[in-house]
């Protein structure tokens, strides 16, 4: 199959199709929306100006804020299951010179998918270029891509993040450890997992913490005072 025959062309614009359609739902702001429904207040405009769980939780409570946490995962794990079910392997067996296996292209596709809502998460479409810092949103894509790893690191990441009550603590052990596990996993192609999960495991967090140094250097406006608070 040659890089210019119809399939290809098909193949690539779904493949754009799906980056955009997957900014496009990380750039969905929960918190934005919940503290208008609640306070009738901007989100930007409060606590650090960042439209994540953490600021709403800052000024409009803890069960606002789990909600919002809630969506912003969905939000991830979402794209990346759709990228793996309309991204078969067989279909891109061919894609591309150089001779990339259709497993490696289909993967690089689902990442790319996570980063893309990450990314809109981060710069919201909807928000003019404002959101929050990604990470709710990574561990949704993570949780997709590295079931597995994700899943057994998540019991004692939650524990540290009640137990600290910080979600520095629970977001770190979430996320080095699901890097570990998958490496460890893919070290003995335990699963099916390979190294080359561990590359993508490690990407979106890198993401995150990218996103996060970026929103240093934001300036957040000054809290105003919320009613009743």
């Amino acid at each position: 199959m040659s890089l210019q025959s119809p399939q290809n062309w098909e193949l690539l614009a779904l493949v754009v199709s799906l980056v955009i359609v997957s900014y496009l739902v990380g750039s969905l702001s929960p918190a934005y929306m919940v503290v208008r429904r609640r306070l009738g207040l901007d989100i930007r405009q409060l606590g650090n100006g960042n439209a994540g769980a953490e600021n709403v939780s800052r000024v409009a409570g803890i069960r606002p804020a789990v909600l919002v946490a809630a969506i912003d995962v969905a939000k991830g794990l979402l794209v990346v299951l759709v990228a793996r079910w309309i991204s078969p392997a067989s279909a891109t067996e061919h894609f591309l010179a150089g001779g990339l296996t259709g497993d490696t292209f289909r993967n690089g596709v689902i990442l790319a998918a996570g980063v893309a809502a990450v990314v809109g998460h981060s710069w919201s479409v909807y928000l003019k270029g404002a959101g929050g810092r990604g990470a709710a949103t990574a561990v949704g894509a993570l949780c997709g891509m590295v079931t597995i790893p994700a899943l057994l690191v998540a019991a004692p990441a939650f524990v540290l993040l009640c137990r600290h009550r910080s979600t520095t603590w629970g977001l770190a052990t979430f996320f080095v450890g699901t890097v570990l596990v998958t490496a460890s996993m893919g070290y003995f192609n335990i699963f099916g997992y390979s190294l080359l999960w561990t590359a993508y495991a490690v990407s979106l967090p890198a993401v995150v913490g990218a996103i996060h140094f970026a929103s240093l250097k934001r300036q957040a406006p000054p809290a105003p005072a919320l009613p009743g608070r």
